[in-house]
């Protein structure tokens, strides 16, 4: 008996930590793709290139643009990359969107990793080539502090090979590129070198969560870096190792969504987490109703939108789906 009424109490607390939060579709995107890195600018998400399962095995790569206004009932097309691209990040300011590195397609293979930085200011027709990056990068993270875009971690090409998934290794490269003048300089390194993992900015503290390793695998390892002591610590680890994830600050905590594995046959996370900095702990509170990696995420209109991604692990089932996470009850 007394089981059953801890059972029935644990199932109430449950319900009612999912009532707090509601789940909305938004427009969908004109075409599947995954691996993508939106960003907001001049209050407008924008989506650009990425790459879904081709026929024998090879990758579609995009070059498409695609932004959406909130309350638009469509996705409307922006000026194309110079080329296709896929795990290139996306930086919005007020002046327009910078475009970091990304793999692209050569003579040598579909993961050809590039040092390219480009600028698109959104009232010209074309993106404008700058000085590139000291390094090769792709399937990174960033910050946009007062002192600049910080840039972490990611894959960067091993001197001998670029070209093929393996041709890459895992960097803890931290750099700092000037907007204003596009000169770039060195930041302390990531403690931890890995790919695909997601970062956020919160009380001047950015967190960068999750992701993985070339060789090893999923992380769940929690690093932060303070802008005011210029220092990295390590805080709580995510409850579960997960690579290829997405997350956002809002309201004053860090929600973490999807990501993918690759262990008994391979699959997706659908687990929202929840870190407070409060407490500095972590939470289950919600589950996705598509649970997608490879997907992107912003925060506009007081909503966090869950962009695009891939159903099964690898480019296999990449969605169009754009969802939207909104917290019903303010703490």
């Amino acid at each position: 008996m007394k089981s059953a009424l801890v059972a029935a109490i644990l199932l109430t607390i449950s319900a009612a930590a999912a009532s707090d939060y509601r789940w909305s579709l938004a427009p969908s995107l004109p075409v599947p793709v995954q691996e993508i890195y939106p960003t907001v600018s001049q209050q407008q998400i924008i989506v650009a290139g990425g790459l879904r399962a081709g026929k024998g095995n090879l990758l579609e790569i995009d070059d498409r643009v695609w932004r959406l206004s909130p309350g638009a009932a469509h996705w409307q097309p922006a000026p194309a990359l110079p080329e296709r691209r896929h795990h290139a990040l996306l930086v919005g300011t007020d002046k327009g969107v910078w475009s970091l590195g990304g793999f692209i397609e050569s003579d040598t293979g579909q993961w050809t990793n590039t040092s390219t930085v480009m600028f698109l200011d959104q009232d010209s027709e074309s993106w404008q080539l700058k000085e590139p990056m000291p390094v090769t990068l792709s399937e990174t993270v960033y910050a946009h502090l007062s002192d600049g875009i910080h840039v972490a971690g990611g894959r960067s090409a091993t001197k001998q090979k670029n070209g093929q998934w393996l041709d890459s290794k895992d960097t803890n490269w931290h750099g700092v590129l000037n907007p204003d003048t596009g000169i770039w300089s060195t930041a302390p390194v990531l403690p931890t070198p890995r790919n695909s993992a997601c970062s956020v900015v919160l009380d001047a503290q950015w967190h960068v969560i999750g992701g993985r390793t070339v060789e090893g695998g999923n992380l769940a390892i929690h690093e932060v870096f303070s802008t005011e002591t210029r220092k990295w610590k390590t805080l709580a680890p995510l409850p579960k190792a997960q690579g290829g994830l997405t997350c956002q600050a809002y309201q004053g905590d860090i929600y973490v969504f999807g990501g993918e594995y690759f262990t008994d046959g391979g699959g997706v996370y659908h687990d929202v987490w929840r870190y407070s900095p409060r407490k500095r702990t972590w939470s289950s509170v919600s589950t996705m109703p598509v649970p997608r990696h490879g997907l992107g995420s912003v925060v506009l209109d007081n909503k966090i939108w869950l962009i695009g991604g891939a159903a099964k692990a690898g480019a296999r089932d990449t969605k169009t789906t754009v969802s939207q996470f909104q917290r019903a009850i303010h703490r």
